[in-house]
């Protein structure tokens, strides 16, 4: 955002705001939705929340002590309403300027007591001339100016809300009528004590999003959502964790499927949350990284697992936190106790005691107070355009506005075109609001909206790997190799929050930007995240007449970072112009782990990218023998250099930090030889693997001018040659 407009728009005064997200990750059924309920305790019925297939966006306001600047542990709702008598402080110059333009020279009616004697003509001259030299606050302090000035103001604002209304909205009078009339009401009790609303109030957001138990949501996530506060991992203690759950889906507390095994074991979704706290934490501070607590539901039913009880689970629990977490990061986990050993927060949800109540208490003040997030400045003004679009969209029911919309609420609040967008970036930057560069004309209320959708593609796929009858055409591929078509989009299992202005068409779009899918065909958009991991890994060796040769990008901390394998398969697809492997109309390889290319500029041969889902990746490149040496030597630096900008795009449109990675590979030289080699290389004394690291300056340059080094290793040389 321009700091002029942030800056401008700040001297009318500002309201700090705080965003915490956090992730309940866990199997369908295992009472995510009642944690909410619980988490929120009997303030819950006094929220509306929508029941989306991803998640609950849920907003809290935590009362502030303003004394010693921390948080009481009275939390209240953020009503909507409330949050909008703020309006009036952001529309000050707007007042200002109807005082200005003289809207509000109607003469009063003077005061005409014994005491005074004064007479009329001497009074509303006087009066005149109070109004002409004084300045608009004081103005706007009188008690009699400011009452009528708000009348008047009103009445205005109507008029030219139905003007525009009727125009963005239709002829729907009644729809209209009711939405001027909020607005009114908004106004009317802000210009009333227009001095009482300021004072250190503090908007705290709070969501809780379900992201359900499909660790495919984790390698997309940080794409939409740059920042998460923490992240809960929830199992059942009637289960053990090294069992498959019951996966069961509810849409607004009913089932709304048949429920079928889980693919992974309650460890295993234990150990991907370990991962995705690795990968957003990667690159950050200590103090911008996110935290993690464990919490086992069903307590009354945990007598059911005769040989795991809970206090086993809590020791396992430890050793999969040591095993994964590096020291530093196990400080990010939330113990529901003084150390380690005690890390699972026990709850019975669907029936809650007091003692539940109080378990639940400590779990949401630990993860509110380890939260590490700085508040941001959000001027008067800005807020209030944020909370009149909040209310437009909850009167029109839908969680998308069109960027005309947004102008006819900008226009009342005084915005004109650069300072509109310069808003609607800076609330974007805070995640109050999300639009998308190419898709510039749909404003989204939350992030809410494209993490819906995506859930709901990774849902059907799951539901088509469960199934046992054949699947055709789209399905087929869909679950095969991943390839999502229009037709799944506009099916019924994908069909939520979609109206005039989001369309699958602009699904496709934002995916595509964001590199989630890649179109690899007419009609035909791969999603890496949704593939399943192949079991054969690495690939076979190669024939004698075919000549491998292999490198590997290694990352600057021992941690997967998930997301960056996907999102570099989409762009080498997309801006990279490269193309899957495929024979007799199917694709080769394409799995979570392994994906096959063919070769850049059509020559014989291929490429495959490997994800050992640990600190690095893999690329293994394959010639027949009759390909030239000069060839092979020049295709080898492109490939690098491609591998190179493509994973530090996935770094940087995953939000994480971005660094070059550091590149291995295979040289035909022996360990002996290694003395002679530049500087910038190194020789590990057993393999004879030489290792370098790219400046992002010299991407393009070559490592070494010893076009040799590049050269695969002959086929029948020993081990210590390669």
């Amino acid at each position: 955002t321009p700091k002029k407009y942030l800056k401008s728009a700040l001297k009318d005064g500002y309201i700090p705001h705080k965003d915490d997200v956090f992730l309940i990750h866990g199997p369908g059924g295992v009472g995510k939705s009642s944690l909410i309920d619980l988490f929120l305790g009997k303030r819950r019925q006094l929220i509306r929340v929508s029941t989306p297939v991803a998640e609950e966006s849920i907003h809290l306001c935590p009362v502030r002590d303003v004394s010693t600047s921390t948080f009481t542990d009275q939390w209240e709702m953020v009503d909507i309403d409330r949050q909008a008598r703020m309006v009036a402080h952001t529309s000050r110059h707007l007042l200002h300027k109807e005082v200005e333009e003289g809207v509000t020279t109607e003469d009063e009616e003077p005061s005409l007591t014994p005491e005074n004697n004064v007479s009329k003509d001497t009074t509303q001259h006087q009066s005149q001339h109070d109004r002409e030299n004084q300045p608009p606050s004081a103005f706007l302090k009188s008690k009699k100016g400011l009452p009528r000035l708000a009348s008047r103001l009103v009445s205005k604002l109507s008029s030219l809300l139905k003007k525009s209304l009727t125009k963005s909205l239709g002829d729907d009078p009644e729809h209209i009528d009711i939405l001027v009339s909020r607005i009114k009401d908004s106004f009317q009790e802000l210009m009333r004590e227009p001095n009482k609303v300021l004072d250190l109030v503090l908007h705290y957001s709070i969501r809780l999003l379900d992201s359900g138990g499909q660790p495919q949501f984790h390698e997309v996530v940080s794409i939409v959502l740059p920042a998460v506060t923490g992240i809960i991992s929830v199992f059942k203690l009637s289960e053990r964790l090294d069992v498959h759950g019951e996966v069961v889906f509810y849409e607004e507390g009913e089932q709304a499927n048949e429920p079928y095994e889980s693919y992974l074991t309650n460890e295993q979704v234990i150990r991907h949350d370990l991962l995705a706290l690795q990968s957003e934490a990667c690159n950050k501070s200590f103090n911008e990284m996110p935290n993690l607590a464990f919490v086992g539901t069903f307590l009354d039913q945990q007598d059911a697992c005769t040989d795991e009880t809970p206090d086993q689970k809590d020791k396992l629990l430890h050793s999969i936190i040591t095993e994964i977490l590096p020291e530093e990061l196990q400080q990010c986990i939330i113990s529901n106790g003084e150390s380690l050993q005690h890390v699972t927060f026990r709850l019975n949800t669907r029936t809650p005691s007091a003692h539940d109540y109080e378990t639940a208490g400590r779990l949401k003040k630990a993860l509110t107070k380890k939260s590490q997030i700085e508040s941001k400045n959000i001027p008067l003004k800005w807020f209030g355009f944020e909370v009149a679009l909040q209310k437009l969209m909850e009167s029109l029911g839908r969680q998308t506005l069109s960027l005309q919309e947004c102008e006819f609420v900008g226009y009342h609040l005084d915005f004109d075109g650069l300072s509109l967008i310069a808003c609607l970036n800076y609330l974007r930057e805070l995640n109050i609001i999300s639009f998308y560069d190419i898709l510039p004309d749909v404003i989204f209320g939350s992030c809410q909206v494209i993490l819906d959708k995506i859930t709901e593609i990774i849902r059907y796929s799951l539901e088509l790997k469960k199934g046992n009858h054949p699947l055709k055409g789209a399905d087929r591929n869909f679950n095969q190799q991943g390839i999502v078509s229009l037709d799944i989009l506009k099916s019924k299992a994908c069909s939520k929050h979609y109206n005039k202005y989001f369309t699958q068409e602009c699904l496709l779009k934002i995916l595509q930007s964001l590199y989630i899918i890649t179109k690899v065909g007419e009609g035909k958009y791969l999603m890496p995240c949704v593939l399943e991991v192949n079991d054969i890994y690495p690939p076979n060796p190669p024939a004698n007449s075919i000549i491998r040769s292999s490198f590997v990008l290694h990352f600057s901390k021992k941690s997967p970072m998930l997301g960056i394998y996907c999102c570099t398969i989409s762009y080498l697809l997309t801006k990279a112009g490269w193309k899957l492997l495929s024979k007799g109309g199917e694709v080769v390889q394409v799995a979570r782990n392994s994906i096959t290319f063919q070769l850049p500029q059509e020559l014989p041969g291929q490429l495959t990218f490997l994800d050992p889902l640990s600190s690095y990746l893999e690329v293994v490149v394959e010639f027949p023998d009759v390909v030239r040496t000069k060839h092979r030597t020049m295709l080898y630096r492109e490939i690098r250099e491609t591998f190179v900008v493509a994973i530090k795009q996935a770094m940087q449109n995953l939000h994480y930090e971005v660094r070059t990675p550091e590149l291995s590979f295979l040289c035909p030289v022996q360990s002996s030889q290694c003395s002679t080699l530049p500087h910038f290389a190194r020789a590990n004394s057993t393999h004879g693997l030489l290792t370098c690291s790219i400046s992002p300056d010299s991407v393009t340059s070559p490592i070494t001018p010893d076009q040799e080094m590049w050269l695969p290793a002959p086929p029948n040389s020993s081990h210590q040659d390669r």
